[in-house]
């Protein structure tokens, strides 16, 4: 009898994860061995979030009150790791695959010229490590975040520096075991970083930037359908490209880089903003395999699953700490989107990367719609800090449908449509994701679309990410009527089939929209709004 009861019990618990038709127990979709595209988690808008933190707001000034000398000011050993420390709290279940990159305030504050390339610790703010010599110190540090079971540290530095203070530098980078060096600014002219990086330490990764304003050009132009931004040159009047400064030395980047950052854009739009950058670059690059280095997007974890990017994530969950006129203030993360209730998006993302990496600019094909989508809001006064902008209507705009190594998915809907990317990678697998939308009166809307994506053969994992009405996948040739349909929550540890709710019509496989919801996010936090990401198999 107790054998029986034993029995039965587990059955109930393997149930959900069985096959009954196949005699088959749920695979798990997503490897288990940490990721290694280079992606970390910045302290930046943390930073910016402590200044003047629960001292009510009078004057949302980002140019007098809420600057960046300010926000360097927060950075400290107590809030990385304390009890509750930055180290400590953020991305839990993903920690291991993300970089815990410290931003600017790091460095010894007391050396007052330029470049802050120095890599010298302010021991005024650890002071647990002013006994230690300096490049001690950031091993030290390092280990320390690697206790904490990040991936490793990484170093935001700034400016220019001879060869041989670089190599200073790079080797002891490599001493410390430090693998990825933020540069905001710099190392451009003769890209000393990255040849001593490659004679003695090629595990470190370097990402490179130019400037780029927080808007596309043209942002408050009225009916424009495309705004380009300032890394694609435009065209005059006799339909050719202008030689921009700008888009050239991106290009020139490209080539003598690891990784290539597309730099901050304004908040409410940045989504639009964004994906106008990555088609500016990539309608250049791709195609030419000596643009090796891969693009960091910043934020947008949905677009960089699904076009093959990187993240720099800087959302954090902390609110309610700085209030004006009722409402959170804080520059970076606003709006109806609440990107501080969107973490697991972060998680899903590096999941999905684990499965297929991220791909340099210069891979590949891309291609875009004719079609473009236009944002349009009005920035208010602790919407941004570029005041330029505040109390005008602005305009962004990006293709509609963007792809990668594959065709171009169809988007049929009535009224808004949301964004569509989709791409194939090298090793096969596909990735699909919808983004939402920006409107006059809503700084965040997520339109639901009739989605359908070529992927050719179907003995591949494919990603999905966001919402939809219905999402069709078509393949190239016809589906058995017998098939499972595996679908697992990137977060999940096994997968669920779920043949019975999806609909099989020749070599198209119909998921509802309603199904990607539930799947998506089951595995999801309590109190967590991410959008769906799951991973897909169909035997």
């Amino acid at each position: 009898m107790k054998n029986l009861v034993a029995l039965l019990f587990i059955t109930f618990l393997i149930a959900p994860f069985f096959n009954k038709a196949q005699g088959q127990l749920a695979p798990n979709l997503v490897p288990a061995e940490a990721g290694k595209a280079p992606n970390y988690w910045c302290t930046w808008y943390w930073q910016n979030y402590h200044i003047k933190q629960w001292v009510p707001v009078t004057d949302p000034s980002a140019s007098k009150i809420f600057t960046n000398r300010a926000a360097r000011e927060e950075l400290n050993e107590e809030l990385l790791l304390g009890e509750k420390g930055w180290a400590r709290v953020l991305l839990p279940k993903t920690r291991s695959d993300y970089y815990f990159l410290i931003d600017h305030g790091w460095q010894d504050k007391t050396i007052k010229e330029a470049p802050f390339l120095s890599l010298i610790m302010d021991t005024n703010d650890f002071p647990s490590f002013a006994n230690l010599e300096p490049l001690e110190r950031i091993k030290r540090l390092n280990d320390k975040i690697k206790q904490l079971g990040w991936r490793g540290l990484g170093l935001w530095v700034r400016g220019n520096v001879s060869e041989n203070e670089m190599r200073k530098f790079v080797q002891w980078s490599k001493y410390a075991g430090v693998e990825y060096w933020k540069i905001d600014g710099g190392d451009t002219k003769f890209y000393y970083a990255t040849k001593v990086k490659k004679e003695i330490y090629p595990e470190l990764t370097l990402e490179h930037v130019t400037g780029a304003g927080p808007l596309t050009k043209h942002w408050d132009e009225k009916g424009r359908v495309s705004y380009p931004s300032i890394y694609q040159p435009e065209i005059n009047d006799n339909k050719q490209r202008t030689n921009d400064p700008a888009s050239v030395k991106v290009l020139e980047i490209l080539k003598n880089t690891d990784v290539f950052r597309t730099y901050d854009a304004a908040p409410l739009t940045v989504s639009a903003t964004t994906l106008q950058r990555v088609h500016d670059i990539l309608s250049q690059s791709a195609g030419h395999p000596e643009y090796t280095a891969t693009l960091n997007i910043q934020d947008d974890s949905n677009i960089a699953a699904a076009l093959g990017l990187l993240v720099a994530v800087k959302r954090h969950p902390m609110n309610d700490s700085r209030m004006y006129k009722g409402e959170d203030l804080h520059f970076q993360i606003r709006g109806n989107r609440h990107v501080d209730k969107r973490m697991n998006e972060m998680d899903r993302m590096v999941l999905w990367q684990r499965i297929a990496l991220p791909m340099p600019a210069g891979y590949g094909t891309y291609q875009a719609s004719e079609n473009f989508l236009v944002d349009s809001i009005v920035f208010q006064a602790g919407d941004t800090w570029y005041d330029s902008s505040i109390g005008k209507m602005v305009h962004q705009s990006a293709p509609a449908v963007m792809a990668r190594n594959i065709s171009l998915p169809t988007v049929e809907c009535e009224g808004a449509k949301p964004y569509v990317l989709a791409s194939k990678f090298p090793n096969g697998a596909v990735c699909i994701a919808t983004e939402g939308r920006v409107k006059p009166e809503e700084s965040w809307f997520y339109p639901r679309a009739n989605v359908c994506l070529n992927v050719g053969s179907d003995d591949v994992l494919i990603g999905v990410f966001g919402h939809y009405k219905t999402l069709s996948l078509q393949f190239d040739h016809k589906l058995s009527k017998n098939a499972t349909v595996w679908a697992q929550d990137l977060l999940a540890e096994k997968a669920v089939d779920i043949s019975s709710l999806v609909s099989v019509k020749k070599n198209r496989l119909i998921i509802p929209g309603e199904v990607i919801d539930k799947f998506g996010t089951i595995a999801g936090d309590k109190g967590d709004i991410s959008v769906p990401g799951l991973v897909i198999k169909i035997e």
